[in-house]
């Protein structure tokens, strides 16, 4: 499961440092190919920037409170309320449930859930990530995945490559030898170095969210699933999931309009994906932005 992260300092709620182990994420994605109304496409894009708003969350926490109450705005636990802002939950309020660390549940209350002190909607809005603090995630995150055998390198647009994510192999490396891929390296991530960071970034976490989500599929440092059977389509799908909700929890809005926009400018339901792949991918692609490691953070395949 994904690490959550504080909403509030780190003494006023718990912090998920390790991912909760005794939970079959499986039934998330049961739960998705079971009920039709989360592939509606507008609904499935409200429930992904639903789950942006909610950063210092994981992803999948952030889905379980669109599921309870898609119009939640600020949630905290009862006595983040109390103590931090003088309020307290309604005799009615109905908690929130999430996972937790170190024990099965966590309960939150919704801002109107709660009574005392006046306060406003959008206590804590997230941070945009731009300049320095983006060039610092995505410096790790290149770094890390270089100790994944994935290669990053840039090229020059109008080059065809550009934003293709390729396994390596014999073949494949001919046809990219003028990136130079490390002669570890299993898979190659091709970017245009005319880009914004911004773009750069979204478009490495779209490389990323193919890799991790399996499609690919896997190596002897590979934590994720072999998936090489998944269909086009929703293998598209999920990739641009993970850019959209990278970059959106990142405060990048803007850039997240290109993903996702042709399955959800109707309505339309979408075909079935696995939501599970989705949130690992986003956990760990986030966790690669953090600190550069000595080796990868997982070393089993557990989706």
């Amino acid at each position: 499961m994904a690490d959550q992260l504080s909403l509030f300092p780190a003494k006023d709620v718990p912090v998920e440092e390790k991912p909760v182990r005794r939970v079959d994420i499986s039934a998330l994605d049961e739960m998705f190919a079971t009920c039709r109304r989360y592939r509606n496409s507008r609904v499935f894009k409200e429930m992904l920037t639903f789950i942006s708003r909610f950063p210092q969350y994981s992803a999948l926490n952030g889905c379980l409170l669109y599921i309870q109450n898609p119009h939640a705005t600020d949630v905290a636990t009862a006595g983040v309320w109390e103590r931090r802002f003088g309020r307290k939950p309604r005799p009615e309020a109905r908690p929130l449930v999430i996972l937790a660390p170190m024990a099965p549940v966590l309960f939150l209350f919704d801002l109107a859930d709660t009574e005392g002190k006046d306060v406003g909607p959008g206590l804590l809005k997230p941070p945009v990530f731009r300049g320095r603090l983006l060039q610092e995630i995505y410096d790790k995150t290149v770094e890390n995945c270089s100790i994944h055998g994935i290669a990053v390198r840039d090229a020059e647009s109008p080059d065809p490559r550009i934003g293709q994510t390729v396994t390596l192999t014999y073949h494949t490396r001919k046809q990219y030898r003028d990136l130079a891929p490390a002669p570890r390296s299993n898979y190659l991530i091709v970017l245009d170095q005319r880009q914004s960071l911004e773009d750069r970034y979204g478009m490495l976490a779209y490389g990323l969210g193919h890799i991790f989500c399996g499609h690919l599929g896997i190596d002897s440092k590979a934590w994720w699933k072999d998936r090489r059977g998944a269909d086009q389509l929703p293998a598209d799908i999920e990739a641009e999931a993970v850019a959209f909700l990278v970059l959106r929890r990142k405060g990048l809005a803007g850039q997240t309009e290109k993903y996702l926009s042709g399955y959800v400018q109707r309505e339309r339901e979408l075909p079935i994906f696995s939501l599970n792949a989705v949130f690992h991918a986003v956990q760990y692609i986030e966790e690669m932005g953090k600190a550069v490691w000595q080796f990868p953070k997982k070393k089993s395949r557990y989706l």
